[in-house]
């Protein structure tokens, strides 16, 4: 099996003490017209409206049974916003754009390509000159959000602030460590936002009107519970898995999403039965793992 993330320890020390700049290759949607707000209200699972005019604010869009087809980062620019989507889920949510949108009310230009993506660990400065700088309303696996039309000189104002450039693979790792669902990993068309940690970091409103998919997981939510939930694993001894299966007493509990091995520890997330315990041994194939709760903790992944 793949490993998707590998840092050193002195990597994964940086990316937990110092300033980085890490390139995010997401698309970009820039929304406007008079609807955008409330259009972005009857498709995304999080609360637009009452974040604020300049918020940065997580969620997903949802089929109607209420399914994850990508979730995404929604910037708020006064009366419009600009959306930041996993490369991945750029189609997908251009056709939700189209589909959901009338042009009336809020009209969704492509702008990938034309916007850069960055993302800030280890703190934000007050400003970037020729950047949009977004800090985000709530849980994030990183400090802020920096969007910009010129990457290069916004690097070099990032950098004279103190902010050095890190590959774009330190992002996979910030979401590794902080137990964040990656599409095409822990999400795909099958995933419920509660099944993902939607709730624990704070990416579905329950107080906000209609959206698609909301009966599903509001039903959820008020009257029972999904059957798996997004864990942790530590596998034993640094044995690597030959599987995506996950087994405990020999019965089939869940299944391996993005894997990492930081300095010498062997680490997944997986999605798993909610029988299955903090705690518990379970098997990936002959490898061994002990199930934790997320997010990691760097002091069992590092060397003292």
């Amino acid at each position: 099996m793949n490993v998707d993330v590998v840092m050193t320890a002195a990597a994964c020390r940086e990316l937990m003490t110092a300033r980085l700049a890490v390139p995010v290759d997401d698309a970009v949607f820039h929304l406007t017209g008079p609807g955008t707000i409330d259009c972005l209200q009857g498709v995304l699972t999080n609360d637009v409206a009452a974040a604020g005019s300049d918020a940065l604010v997580w969620g997903a869009v949802l089929t109607p049974k209420g399914m994850i087809i990508a979730d995404l980062w929604v910037r708020r620019q006064g009366a419009g916003a600009l959306l930041v989507v996993p490369a991945i889920a750029r189609e997908r949510v251009r056709d939700v754009l189209a589909r959901s949108f009338p042009p009336r009310l809020t009209r969704a230009t492509d702008v990938t390509g034309q916007v850069a993506v960055r993302w800030l660990l280890g703190g934000a400065p007050a400003a970037v000159d020729g950047a949009d700088l977004a800090r985000p309303a709530g849980a994030a696996p990183f400090a802020a959000l920096v969007l910009a039309a010129d990457p290069a000189a916004v690097d070099a104002r990032l950098g004279h602030a103190g902010w050095r450039p890190a590959p774009s693979s330190a992002a996979d790792a910030a979401r590794l460590l902080a137990g964040w669902p990656t599409l095409g990993r822990e999400i795909d068309d099958r995933t419920l936002p509660q099944e993902v940690r939607f709730d624990e970091l704070g990416g579905v409103s329950y107080q906000k009107g209609c959206y698609t998919g909301q009966e599903t997981v509001a039903r959820l939510h008020f009257r029972g519970h999904t059957n798996r939930s997004l864990r942790g694993l530590h596998f034993i001894a640094g044995a690597a898995p030959d599987r995506r299966e996950v087994t405990h007493d020999g019965r089939a509990v869940g299944t391996i999403g993005t894997v990492g091995r930081i300095a010498e520890v062997l680490v997944a997330l997986a999605t798993l039965r909610r029988e299955v315990a903090a705690g518990q041994e379970v098997r990936a194939g002959d490898a061994a793992a002990t199930v934790v709760d997320l997010p990691f903790d760097p002091a069992r992944l590092l060397p003292p």
